[in-house]
């Protein structure tokens, strides 16, 4: 019922296009009206304009209305011809999204490889290298040193510049580092499992220390813990298990710090490392007293029975090596309570040494005078007020015995720079006396030797108590030797 110019097509066409254009355009509104309103010389009937309730409905009523337009001007041929072309138009830019989106999954899938590739080979020549200065800095395992062949022991100390570095790894950004590389060492793994694993080992023992073989405070942990204490600690040492590192990753989510070792006292009770971490760490805990009772409490946890009948049928026992620890604690804190060495100690105090020691050599294993000492001895406290307790005019300076085989050993008394060697040897006489003969005295400042000279006088040496590190002896002045650590 209408007529049209010869230009209406391309207008139909041109108003088809546009209003399918609008899907980008989400917040233009175009009424019915406005469409038939547009198209000039066209008889329809005309809608009244209604409210558009989105942009979608908007576009597909105005769609509507140009389309029975156009089939009304030029015809179903013309307008199928035209959608058949808008189709196709469609089509191949919905085909040209697509191949853009799976081009870019393929590069993101292609990237992340190499990311983590990279990534890991950086964290793995990091490894490389820290083995590589670990290896370099180690000590040459020696009857001296007990073998040992990790790092440099005196790294464990509390003040040492080693020590800091650790305290300031543990917290921010570098304990974030150190916790993305021991994930990256860690590789693949199942977290519910290794973390079975680890709560396991911790509820099943009554000290559970997850370790490193070459690692300093590692080994200061265990001798405080096994020779201080006579504890049994259950060890997993993580550079030598299969799933090492991935325990060492767990470990790093559960108590936030990566550093070993973690020491625990059941699942509830983290003892920390060796001079911090958890409730401070082990070294920490003995330094302040604080780590018997933690012991004794975990063990009543165990085994409640056991401690209660423990002490009727003996009141203030433990275990055998327990009480002999026990007694070596008291025996050392009654030393420290005495001035430096014990030189200048009163009365009451080398009473009070004297007691404990003679407790404490009733426990003493058989045959001390023939027990190996190889190694480094300080002196912790002694009855002489010469230079056997190191005192030097005024001044007391620190005291060490070196044993650097079955008969030749050395000791020395240094303060500031200046050190006095004596150099010794020693005959055992029977299963509790050792003769001492003196051989040569050194003199040496700033590492350098000044002087020596020959050396002469005997003495005997009755062996109270011997073993792995400690040793209490009269001479006749009674002298407590406790083995060096680091």
């Amino acid at each position: 019922q209408a007529s049209a110019s010869s230009d209406f097509p391309h207008l139909a066409g041109s108003m088809v296009m546009a209003l399918a254009s609008l899907q980008y355009e989400p917040h233009v509104r175009v009424p019915v009206s406005v469409v038939t309103s547009a198209l000039p010389g066209l008889a329809v009937r005309r809608k009244a304009a209604q409210p558009c309730h989105s942009p979608q409905a908007s576009i597909a009523g105005a769609a509507e209305a140009a389309a029975a337009a156009a089939v009304v001007a030029v015809g179903p041929a013309a307008v199928a011809a035209r959608s058949l072309k808008i189709r196709g138009a469609r089509q191949r830019r919905t085909c040209e999204a697509v191949r853009r989106y799976a081009y870019r999954k393929d590069v993101a899938s292609m990237e992340r490889p190499v990311l983590d590739n990279l990534v890991t080979s950086f964290v793995k020549a990091v490894e490389t290298a820290e083995l590589g200065r670990v290896s370099a800095a180690a000590e040459t395992p020696s009857e001296l040193n007990g073998g040992w062949a990790g790092e440099p022991r005196a790294w464990a100390n509390d003040a040492s510049l080693t020590q800091r570095i650790s305290q300031l790894s543990q917290v921010g950004p570098l304990a974030q580092a150190k916790q993305f590389i021991a994930d990256t060492l860690a590789g693949d793994y199942d977290p519910k499992a290794v973390s079975t694993l680890i709560q396991s080992r911790i509820a099943a023992n009554k000290v559970m220390m997850f370790s490193f073989s070459t690692c300093p405070f590692c080994l200061r942990a265990k001798q405080i813990l096994q020779e201080d204490y006579g504890e049994a600690v259950e060890v997993y040492e993580c550079d030598l298990e299969a799933d090492g590192y991935a325990v060492r990753a767990e470990l790093g989510r559960l108590t936030g710090r990566t550093s070993m070792p973690s020491t625990w006292l059941g699942p509830d009770v983290l003892l920390g490392g060796c001079n911090d971490g958890g409730l401070g760490g082990v070294a920490t805990l003995d330094r302040q007293g604080n780590l018997a009772p933690l012991l004794a409490e975990r063990a009543q946890q165990l085994d409640p029975l056991a401690g209660l009948l423990g002490w009727l049928w003996n009141p203030g026992s433990g275990s055998g090596s327990q009480a002999v620890a026990s007694l070596k604690r008291e025996l050392l804190a009654a030393c420290a309570e005495a001035p430096k060495n014990g030189v200048g100690a009163a009365p009451g105090q080398q009473d009070k040494v004297w007691a404990v020691a003679l407790k404490l050599q009733s426990e003493c294993p058989a045959q001390p005078a023939r027990k190996p000492l190889l190694g480094v001895w300080e002196l912790a406290y002694c009855t002489s007020q010469g230079g056997s307790g190191g005192k030097l005019g005024p001044f007391v300076g620190d005291v060490t015995q070196t044993f650097l085989d079955d008969r030749r050993f050395i000791n020395a008394v240094e303060l500031g720079p200046l050190r006095v060697a004596l150099e010794a040897e020693r005959d055992v006489l029977s299963d509790t006396s050792i003769q001492v003969s003196f051989t040569e005295m050194a003199f040496s400042l700033l590492g350098m030797e000044l002087f020596r000279k020959p050396a002469k006088g005997k003495g005997v040496w009755e062996q109270c108590y011997v073993d792995s590190n400690l040793r209490v002896m009269k001479a006749p002045s009674v002298f407590v030797l406790r083995k060096k650590r680091g």
